[in-house]
């Protein structure tokens, strides 16, 4: 609580009126100093009253974010409800008009903006509600709920805390690749199973999807459907992927390369394939996401990916890759497809990247410096000629773009 500059004004016009008075033996001035004194005691002793009484009759704040986790680039809603309890009457109308509520947000929730919140006022509850844009992924703090409320004479004002904070995840920006992670993962399959011909005994049907061998739709089924439907065995539309995540030292290239994973990895849990992220340090997964249905296995992807960081030193960062590249290497025996999204690297760091590409199920996302490609050609040759598709890439590329033209690479041998 504090003084406004009229009850600074009113406080020292009171108190030097009142001296004044008293030097000069004048009981009017000295009445008219107690008077404005006084003013500024009462505002002080009403704004305890209401603050007091608000407090008690609303003692709880009911926060409601959705969508949770948000997602960078879409927008979010935020709704504190502050309720009255029962037990207690309600507090004048006049101290709920006069109460004004926000609430606190960081910066990368709204876009740099305050927070604008449409209040709604009732005897029984004062709700708030405003939207989120949240520009950065992470992890950030909504809260906690300020009252500013004055006297009815302006003479004092208060910003209140009400309710807590509390810590709201934001997931990566994800782009929707699932059209051509099916085509790739149906490539994979190719590779694997060669020309296999449908078995007379494949009863289960699923619907289709871009990659699938045409000699796998069951015409009679898709025709009484009205959708192309293909038959499916019980290792169908199942071979696993890895995601490969160089987390890089710049912050641009740091956001461009989870989403890029990110929305990978999304995309071909949502075909049906289950993944892992690899190279990411202690937050990232070594087991396969996607066993337990695909809404649970995206939530887990995508909370892996808010708490990365780029590494302390670029030695550290290829400590990492070097891990997960020898642990993707033995999974591509198994038939896994591995995608990796890398910097240039050493020539030790491509000697484990290097059996992955042998079973011909190997994609790779080079970045380059805008500055400097040659590092990046460099890599994605050695790469290439180890068996990799590989595409060199600037940090800020379209992704889908990206993800296209990696496809095609294989339609292109």
């Amino acid at each position: 609580m504090s003084l406004t500059s009229r009850g600074v004004g009113m406080l020292a016009c009171g108190i030097v009126i009142g001296a004044l008075g008293v030097g000069l033996s004048t009981p009017v001035m000295v009445y008219v100093g107690v008077a404005m004194t006084c003013a500024v005691a009462l505002a002080w002793v009403w704004m305890m009253l209401a603050l007091g009484s608000f407090v008690r009759r609303f003692p709880h704040a009911e926060r409601t974010i959705r969508p949770r986790p948000l997602t960078v680039g879409v927008p979010g809603t935020v709704t504190v409800a502050i309720r009255a309890t029962r037990a207690r009457r309600a507090p004048g109308k006049g101290v709920i008009s006069r109460l004004q509520v926000r609430e606190q947000a960081a910066s990368e929730l709204t876009g740099g903006g305050s927070t604008r919140a449409a209040v709604t006022r009732s005897p029984d509850a004062l709700v708030l509600e405003y939207a989120l844009n949240p520009v950065r992924r992470g992890r950030w703090e909504v809260g906690p709920a300020l009252m500013h409320t004055a006297d009815p004479f302006g003479l004092l004002a208060s910003d209140t805390a009400f309710g807590s904070a509390e810590s709201v995840s934001v997931w990566p920006q994800v782009t929707d690749l699932v059209g051509t992670a099916g085509a790739l993962m149906g490539q994979a399959e190719r590779v694997v199973v060669g020309s296999r011909t449908p078995s007379a005994d494949d009863a289960a049907l699923r619907d289709y999807r871009d990659g699938d061998d045409l000699r796998r739709i069951h015409w009679a089924s898709s025709a009484r459907r009205g959708t192309m439907l293909v038959r499916s065995d019980e290792h169908a539309g199942r071979r696993p992927a890895t995601v490969i995540l160089d987390l890089p030292l710049g912050h641009e290239a740091l956001e461009w390369s989870i989403s890029a994973a990110a929305s990978i990895g999304v995309s071909v849990l949502d075909t049906g394939h289950p993944v892992r992220l690899l190279g990411a340090g202690p937050a990232a997964s070594a087991a396969h996401l996607g066993q337990r249905g695909g809404d649970l296995a995206r939530a887990e992807l995508l909370d892996l990916t808010v708490d990365l960081t780029s590494p302390v030193t670029r030695a550290a960062g290829d400590a990492r890759l070097r891990e997960a590249a020898r642990a993707a290497a033995e999974g591509s025996v198994e038939g896994e497809v591995t995608v990796a999204i890398i910097d240039p690297t050493t020539d030790d760091v491509l000697e484990d990247l290097a059996p992955i590409g042998a079973a011909g199920r190997a994609w790779a996302i080079v970045r380059a410096d805008p500055d400097d490609p040659a590092d990046a050609q460099a890599t994605a040759a050695r790469l290439s000629r180890a068996g990799w598709h590989a595409s060199v890439v600037r940090a800020g590329d379209d992704i889908a773009g990206v993800w296209r033209s990696l496809v095609a690479m294989e339609e292109r041998r």
